[in-house]
């Protein structure tokens, strides 16, 4: 009787999954109560079947196979399944990707939701039997106990996969699955009232992770490290039933517990590893081996279904043989195309039975009348009730070690090779928790979760042996990276509720209740109680489905279809703190370079856009419906009190790294090892720190993007709703982002932080429409818009700061070639960190400016591309600092906008009331931006500009040069030198140096380590050129990029007539106001902080001291293009231009007008004096084009005309203006020449340029040996005897001109590509009035006045292909002297006289 039941149950599968088998043989060792079988083969087709997945079987084999049956104590002991030694070998099926790229990519989500709700009901009706329970009794009883006992033990597990040159091996030493008690300790156990619970555990010992590389041959020739070696762990499943009946459980839970899991990848093995990765996520979203129904559809739904599929994978008692296959056959047949990706969980959760004891069904009638139709009844009847499935893998402690490997050949020529691995980085993990919670198809639920995570260097880098265990060095200095807390401050918080938790409900005997509702998940799982369980890492991924019910359903179809669909994922980074120094950056590019040495071919090339045929307008169901409900997926990240800090780099080597990275092949890249110094921390060390307190970033996009689209772009006018859902939108929110100066000290804390970026928060919005080829033809629809703002944006630094940051930057930017490390001044690390109490021989001023409301909006169409912006206004001061000898601090206007100039070319607004700056000041700059696309119709509109600008007060105040030329005061007993040529510490002198001794440690690389570098070096002493800095970014070659000045020129001005031939130009300036004082102005304190004309009107007035000042007065600028009328330069993007630009040239003449331009001079005692009286001028400038015929290149001949009309100019002078102007001359030209000599305005300061010798080896150019000459400019020292340009000097009748050049050559030669250009510019100034005054030596309180009249001045020029013509008129010139008194009127001299010319 038992024999009957229990040998058919076991022969199911052993006879399905293995070849060759004989049922009789079988049947009678399972009588005896031992079965050993030896060497059987499995059935790879059936495995591959049920899998379906793209992969197939090469091989698989098993050794032994036991089976124990206790027929005498079958009710206290277990069936024990034995299989020893068990090898599986896959490998990618063939055209898997082929099949994949071969079909379209819309076809994977073209399903519609109908369809798949009219197929998934079919499968589970199919499936799902009705049929009767087993008789009740003691067999049925004595089979669920036997079947929910039932021991498997596999011992040496192998599986192998192999792809290219790829192998990828798994092998577990022995894997037990068997049943325990409410203890977890093994035990035989059956379900009873009222618990109803069945658990059990599956340990798996020495799990050990293969990735090794083989060759052409399929040989391996040498073995890597393991990833994974020998690690064990243990997973706990617990089953709860709602009755002693029941089939399926109503709640299962299976977790995995790890207590250490060490990784370790080499360079080697880091492009296998990121392909294996490649792999899953392609397996997962369906890009191989057949097409997924979408997102949408989570997997949940493969539980689902599973679950419903479970009985029928039951096996029949009775009839063992071909018919028990029909279930299965069945599943193959009643699945739709959409159903293969969800054979491989089917077919695992068919071994479920054994594992939950479920109960046996007589499911072969049920098929058979399902395969005649025999069943009508509503599939919803039929199928069960979802369980809830939790699913969950914990981990204690887990690390990732990379390595760097290097091949070491043995004595014997014979002998293999061995691989020598070299720890360089690793990165730990604490307390990790991943959960999955789901409960068919309406809801899924995954947590992820880090206590603490960080970072650290390994031992020595390219050479550099910067973590040797010789040196002594902290482990702290070792961290890079660190986030969140670790598990002794945490407690076990990421085993909460878990199976392996002691307080969960499951092991206290109580029913777990799980939240299965989404308003109550995102109540209860918040950020805050997700960091409060973590601490460094959480993300909440939750997806639900929610059915309605149709108003009046007259099909199934409509019922099911009406569903609701949400997606969110909560990301959360807690706590982050990076330190990116010389030793992390060059380990960190190091693994990059490794993972980008592959060659290996994407699983899935991303498919052109094809616009398909619409299948009709949306019926106004399916608009109300869309109108409704739009299922969309959210993201949503937020990063909590991030630190970035960038140390000076100690060491640079990146010279041989950034070139691979930038896209340069290894052959072209630098070499590898580099002969380096021996490393000594820098003590102290620099560095530039960022702190940002919360950063929120926020992503939507429509769940069924490509079936929205295509409804939505048939529509003549989509409602706004629906339109919004045809983008993808991104917010992105910084708040409270700062950035500064900081030090690392001899103990490795660092200083506190010296802001450089005080804390500002901003914004940034961006949207961007979906599958754009269907919107080519909608010119109304947006396809990108992004808009930005920042309320508050402010910078301060002294110059030793900014010098500071400088070498920081070039320490990075700039790597000499055998690795020496940037040096530093002392005395500038002393006055940027000044230690407390410490007095500052002469404190430097320090610079603020500020920038207030800035909005920047940017969007574009089909047709055109638009962006408009604001800066509400700009403020740029200098503090100096006050001292203990009473001297207060001082706070110096230097830039201030915008700011009511109208009234400043006048002298007289210091007389009267001003009013002070308001708090609603227009904003200082204002502009629109229209350029149309670059598409088919050339008929479409030219570009509009709209600018204006409020007017500017610059203070060129004395303190300003003072800032600049500050250099560190010199230390005690050191040369002073410019910052980059001292060393911090004495001991990195003698490595820094040329030819020092660490530079000859191994001569006997050095031939090697250069082998591929032109400057090679023989001997030490030849080694100079490698100590000259390189950028780390190579440039490309001076033979490839050196172009002459003439034809740069020629492309800048073709490029800048494409811009404005068709140019809807609008430009406002104000007036710009220039303050030159001979001594500093300070802001007094009762003057609003930065107010500069407020500041100079209150010196005026109060201080009689007032240093004597030039006030030059920029005109007010206006240009218009033709045609045009005003706008307001903020515009509604996009905007219409009432007459655009359609043909080219029409948007000429430009009406250019200038007025109020004024010089005059503050000499103390409210005395102001005018230099120059208030002026304009109203120009025309007209260019016309056309192509020459005579060009093959298609170049353009312009003729240029500009007519420019003067206002009358009237110049006083006196002997106090003449001294302040020499004055100010003299002070402006000797700080140039201090800021020339100390190497201020060069590009690279602390950086040597090489010598012509060096050229080749150094993408810095060298010197001006190297130059062509410009010859763009028309300086009477350049040579032009011998033209190299085609074009540049006509060839034919040179005439007398064969040694000058003149002027049209000139012009011609910068028309663009051998174009020509016509030039007619003519100036008309009506009169010019100077009058110099001087004082009487002879008389006193007499004055001198020397006038000096010209009128009716005009001059012009007209350059044309075969000659130049210049003319110039003086209508009148005449010269009078005057003599005055003080207080009295004008008298006329003795010396008068007029001149006619």
């Amino acid at each position: 009787m038992l024999e009957s039941y229990v040998t058919p149950l076991l022969m199911s599968y052993v006879n399905k999954y293995i070849k060759n088998l004989k049922p009789s043989d079988l049947q009678l060792s399972l009588w005896g109560g031992d079965v050993v079988l030896s060497k059987l083969d499995l059935k790879l087709d059936v495995l591959e079947q049920e899998l379906k997945l793209p992969f197939t079987f090469m091989s698989g084999h098993i050794h032994e196979l036991r089976i124990h049956v206790p027929w005498t104590k079958l009710g206290s002991e277990p069936v024990v399944i034995t299989i020893n030694t068990m090898e599986c070998i896959l490998k990618l099926r063939d055209g898997a990707q082929d099949d994949n790229e071969s079909g379209s990519s819309s076809t994977s989500r073209s399903v519609s939701d109908s369809s798949k709700a009219v197929a998934k009901p079919r499968r589970l009706q199919q499936a799902a039997p009705s049929d009767p329970d087993l008789p009740p009794g003691y067999v049925q009883s004595l089979i669920r106990r036997v079947v929910n006992n039932v021991n498997i033990v596999v011992n040496n597990l192998i599986l192998k996969y192999v792809e290219d040159d790829i192998v990828l091996s798994v092998n577990i030493t022995s894997a037990e699955c068997y049943t325990v008690d409410d203890m977890w300790e093994r035990a035989f156990m059956d379900i009873t009232a009222p618990e109803l619970v069945l658990r059990k555990v599956i340990n798996f010992a020495d799990c050990t992770v293969c990735l090794d590389k083989r060759n052409a041959s399929g040989k391996i020739e040498f073995y890597q490290d393991p990833l994974l070696y020998k690690c064990s762990f243990r997973t706990r499943l617990h089953f709860t039933y709602d009755n002693i009946n029941s089939k399926i459980p109503s709640v299962i839970k299976i977790q995995t517990m790890v207590e250490s899991l060490k990784l370790s990848i080499t360079d080697q093995q880091l492009p296998m590893f990121i392909r294996i990765l490649e792999l899953i996520i392609a397996l997962y979203y369906g890009e191989i081996g057949g097409h997924k129904e979408g997102e949408g559809e989570e997997p949940s739904v493969l539980v689902r279904e599973a679950g419903a599929i479970l009985p029928g994978m039951d096996v029949d008692l009775e009839n063992q043989g071909p018919s028990q296959y029909s279930s299965q056959d069945l599943y193959m047949q009643s699945g739709g195309p959409e159903e293969g990706d969800q054979g491989w969980v089917s077919w695992a959760w068919s071994f479920v039975p054994a594992i939950v004891g479920e109960e046996e069904g007589y499911e072969e009638g049920l098929y058979e009348q399902g395969e005649a139709g025999g069943i009508a009844t509503n599939p919803q009847q039929l199928t069960p009730k979802d369980p809830i499935v939790s699913i969950g893998f914990y981990c204690t402690k887990a690390s990732v070690t990379f390595k760097l490997t290097e091949t070491q050949s043995e004595s014997s020529y014979y002998s293999p090779q061995k691989v020598k691995s070299r720890e360089v980085l690793c990165l730990e993990q604490e307390g990790i928790t991943i959960e999955v919670l789901m409960m068919g198809e309406p809801f899924f639920d995954c947590q992820i979760g880090f206590v603490g995570c960080r970072a650290l260097c390994l031992k020595g880098i390219m050479g550099v042996r910067d973590f040797e265990e010789n040196m002594n060095r902290r482990k702290e200095d070792a961290v890079f990276f660190s986030c969140g807390d670790s598990l002794g401050s945490k407690g076990m918080t990421y085993l909460t509720n878990s199976l392996f938790d002691y307080r969960s409900p499951e092991n206290n005997g109580v029913r777990a209740e799980f939240i299965l509702d989404t308003a109550t998940h995102k109540e209860t799982y918040t950020e805050i109680a997700g960091m409060q369980r973590f601490g460094a890492f959480y993300m909440d991924y939750l997806y639900t489905m929610e059915k309605i019910s149709a108003k009046g359903s007259q099909e199934e179809v409509e019922v099911v279809s009406a569903v609701q669909e949400t997606s969110i994922k909560r990301l959360v980074v807690g706590p982050l703190d990076v330190r990116l120094n010389s030793s992390a950056v060059h380990r960190i590019l190091k693994m990059v370079t490794c993972a980008m040495d592959h060659e290996y071919e994407p699983y899935c090339r991303p498919q052109p856009e094809v616009v398909e045929e619409s299948h009709g307008a949306a019926t106004q169901e399916e608009i109300s419906s869309l109108e409704e409900f739009i299922p969309t997926r959210l993201t949503c990240l937020t990063l909590l009190e991030i630190s970035v800090t960038i140390s000076m780099a100690e060491f640079n080597l990146l010279h041989t790294l950034m070139p691979v990275i930038m896209g340069c092949k290894s052959s072209q890249a630098a070499p590898g090892p580099v002969n380096s110094p021996a490393f000594q921390p820098v003590r102290p060390l620099p560095a530039v720190q960022f702190q940002v307190e919360r950063v929120n970033v926020e992503h939507s996009v429509a769940m069924y993007a490509p079936e929205l689209v295509r409804t939505v772009s048939g529509m003549s006018q989509p409602s706004d709703n629906l339109l919004h859902h045809c983008y993808a939108h991104l917010y992105l929110k910084v708040f409270g982002f700062q950035a500064g100066l900081t030090c690392q000290d001899s103990t490795g804390r660092f200083l506190p932080l010296i802001p450089i970026i005080p804390s500002f928060s901003t914004a940034l919005y961006g949207k961007l429409i979906q599958m754009p080829s269907y919107w080519s033809k909608r010119s109304s629809v947006l396809t990108r818009e992004c808009i930005f703002e920042l309320p508050h944006f402010a910078l301060q630094a002294t110059r030793a700061q900014t010098l500071l940051l400088q070498a920081i930057c070039q320490s990075w930017t700039h790597s000499v070639l055998s690795g020496a490390p940037s040096a530093l001044s002392e005395s500038l690390l002393r006055e940027v960190h000044k230690a407390p109490g410490v007095k500052s021989p002469g404190p430097s001023p320090t610079l603020e400016g500020s920038v207030q409301n800035l909005e920047l909006k940017l969007c574009s169409r089909a047709t055109v591309k638009c962006a408009s912006g604001t800066v509400g206004a700009i403020k740029v001061c200098a503090r100096t600092p006050g001292s203990a000898d009473g001297v207060k601090e001082k706070l110096v206007p230097l830039i201030q906008g915008p700011s009511d100039t109208k009234e400043l070319h006048m002298s007289r607004w210091l007389n009267e009331i001003r009013k002070p700056e308001s708090l609603l000041a227009p904003d200082l700059l204002v502009f629109s931006v229209q350029v149309p696309q670059q598409g088919d119709d050339c008929r479409n509109s030219g570009a509009v500009l709209l600018l204006s600008v409020q007017g500017i007060a610059v203070n060129v105040d004395p303190v300003f040069c003072m800032w600049l030329l500050h250099q560190p005061h010199r230390g005690s007993g050191r040369q002073q030198q410019p910052p980059g040529s001292v060393p911090v510490a004495k001991r990195r002198e003698d490595e820094a140096s040329v030819g020092s001794t660490p530079l000859a440690k191994q001569p006997s690389n050095q031939a090697s380590e250069y082998a591929s570098s032109p400057a090679k070096t023989k001997t030490v002493t030849e080694s100079r050129p490698l100590s000259i800095p390189k950028r780390v970014i190579p440039e490309t070659t001076a033979g490839d990029s050196w172009t002459t000045s003439e034809e740069r020129m020629k492309e800048l001005i073709a490029q800048a007539w494409d811009v404005v031939k068709r140019l809807t130009l609008q430009f406002e300036l104000q007036s710009c106001c220039v303050f030159l004082p001979k001594d500093s102005l300070p802001s007094p304190s009762t003057i609003i902080c930065g107010d500069i004309p407020g500041t100079v009107r209150s010196w005026y007035h109060n201080k009689a001291s007032m240093p004597a000042t030039l006030v030059v007065c920029l005109p007010q600028i206006s240009v218009l293009s033709a045609g045009h009328k005003y706008m307001e330069p903020l515009q509604e993007l996009p905007f219409v231009v009432s007459k655009p630009v359609l043909e080219e040239g029409e948007a000429f003449p430009w009406t250019v007008s200038l007025a109020q331009f004024s010089v005059y001079t503050l000499l103390g005692q409210q005395r102001s004096l005018s230099l120059l009286e208030p002026m304009g001028c109203t120009s025309t400038l007209a260019v016309t084009s056309h192509k020459l015929q005579s060009c093959s290149e298609g170049g353009h001949s312009f003729v240029v005309c500009l007519h420019v009309d003067l206002q009358p100019v009237h110049v006083k002078c006196s002997n106090p203006q003449v001294q302040l102007l020499y004055e100010l001359l003299l002070s402006w030209s000797s700080t140039w020449a201090r800021l020339q000599r100390h190497g201020i305005l060069r590009q690279t300061p602390s950086m040597p340029e090489p010598p012509v010798g060096a050229a080749l080896s150094s993408p810095v150019r060298s010197s001006a040996g190297t130059a062509l000459p410009d010859t763009s400019t028309c300086s009477p020292s350049a040579d032009f005897g011998s033209p190299t340009e085609g074009d540049s000097v006509p060839a034919v009748d040179d005439g007398p001109f064969d040694d000058t050049v003149t002027l049209e050559q000139k012009t011609s030669s910068i028309g663009g590509s051998s174009g020509k250009v016509s030039l007619w510019m003519q100036w008309m100034l009506p009169k010019v009035t100077v009058k110099l005054f001087a004082l009487d030596p002879t008389v006193k309180k007499t004055e001198i006045c020397v006038i000096g009249e010209l009128e009716d001045l005009s001059a012009s020029v007209d350059v044309q292909d075969v000659y130049t013509k210049i003319k110039c008129k003086v209508g009148s010139f005449n010269i009078d002297q005057h003599r005055y008194r003080c207080f009295q009127p004008l008298v006329q001299g003795a010396v008068g006289g007029k001149q006619r010319n």
